[in-house]
């Protein structure tokens, strides 16, 4: 795993230096401008960017164990003008809080918005931190130097950076409400072992720090939230067009197969509905509707004498159908009654009296009869039924 921990050389925030780690082992470091990040830092990698403690304000809190963040964040914006000039509105609170640490941390909500997509355009996966808590994890109460930087880093948790030209001023105001102070040296500054006497100096490295920051930061505040950022994500799980088109389509297609499903099964049943009803009709004409077709069904089948109406199909019906006479133009069978209306278009008189003289043959009588007869064509409708 490649990790890029990352320091600014000035307070202009712009240039960086970047130490790269693989795993725990230290391969180089780099400088460069901020707004380049990108171009040295591929999305496989880790950041840990370390914010110039003179950019937050940390507080140490004591909740409860039924305090919400919210009710924390509520009572710090009640005493907010004691610790910040600008207007409340412009900055974020953090609240951290585990079995090793609880505080409060604010900072400015335009700078960390700037600098979140700064490092955001590297892909990488992120983690935002305060940067005297590199040496918190060591010495609680420790003081250390990073480019023009002094940073104090408090028991609690709270911590400031200085610079060497205001650092006589700092450390005075420090002691005045900080009595107890007494820090880890990790530099060798006339100023500090003046005003720290009983301090002991150690030679701890950078390299030291970032190594155990590495190992340990998972109990520390990370002010890098996340969200949904779709150009992140994609250089994060480096998911080229194509990837991008596919999972579209496959979100679209979720989206759009239950409506259209939906849509299709209305509109099949409401199309079985209906040739349903037209079925029933074409059986019996009489009925108006169809609730259960199964139980309607067998009552229409109790009610027909299943036997006469075979009889009707099979010896006369089908007798006439073997004629094969075109001029038959429709017929139509009312089962209820044994019988059946035939429409003639045009047949000739002859096999009309034909057609007439069969029926007794094909155990049918003709019932009734309402034809015309033009040219020696016939034309009409007949009735004929069930011999008795």
């Amino acid at each position: 795993m490649n990790r890029y921990l990352l320091h600014n050389l000035s307070n202009n925030h712009n240039e960086v230096e970047a130490f790269h780690y693989v795993e725990d082992t230290f391969q180089s470091k780099k400088q460069f401008h901020i707004d380049d990040i990108s171009k040295y830092i591929s999305s496989d990698s880790e950041i840990f960017y370390f914010i110039p403690s003179s950019k937050i304000s940390s507080l140490k809190i004591d909740p409860t164990k039924d305090d919400t963040d919210e009710t924390i964040r509520a009572r710090l914006l009640s005493d907010m003008d004691d610790f910040i000039v600008n207007d409340i509105s412009e900055n974020e609170i953090f609240i951290h809080r585990n079995s090793k640490l609880d505080l409060a941390i604010v900072i400015n909500k335009s700078y960390l918005i700037s600098l979140t997509k700064k490092l955001r355009s590297t892909g990488s996966k992120i983690f935002i931190c305060p940067e005297h808590m590199l040496s918190f994890l060591k010495d609680e109460a420790s003081i250390f130097q990073i480019a023009d930087r002094i940073i104090f880093s408090l028991s609690a948790g709270e911590g400031f950076s200085q610079n060497e030209l205001n650092l006589d001023d700092y450390v005075n105001l420090l002691k005045q409400e900080r009595k107890n102070f007494l820090p880890k040296l990790y530099i060798n500054n006339s100023t500090l072992v003046k005003n720290f006497k009983d301090s002991e100096i150690k030679d701890i490295s950078l390299e030291t720090l970032h190594l155990l920051f590495i190992k340990e930061h998972s109990i520390l505040p990370n002010l890098y939230r996340s969200g949904f950022h779709l150009d992140y994500w994609i250089k994060r799980y480096q998911i080229n067009k194509l990837d991008l088109a596919l999972a579209i389509a496959a979100t679209s297609l979720l989206v759009i197969y239950p409506i259209s499903s939906t849509f299709l099964n209305n509109s099949y049943a409401d199309e079985y509905k209906n040739e349903t009803i037209s079925i029933f009709k074409k059986i019996n004409p009489n009925i108006k509707r169809v609730v259960n077709p199964r139980r309607q069904i067998d009552e229409i089948l109790n009610s027909y004498n299943l036997e006469q109406a075979s009889n009707l199909s099979i010896s006369g019906l089908d007798s006439i159908k073997r004629l094969d006479i075109p001029e038959i133009t429709k017929l139509y069978m009312d089962i209820n009654k044994s019988e059946a209306q035939l429409t003639l278009s045009g047949l000739g008189s002859n096999q009309y009296q034909f057609l007439i003289n069969l029926l007794p043959q094909a155990n049918l009588n003709l019932i009734t009869e309402d034809v015309k007869t033009s040219n020696g064509k016939v034309s009409g409708l007949i009735t004929i039924g069930l011999s008795d």
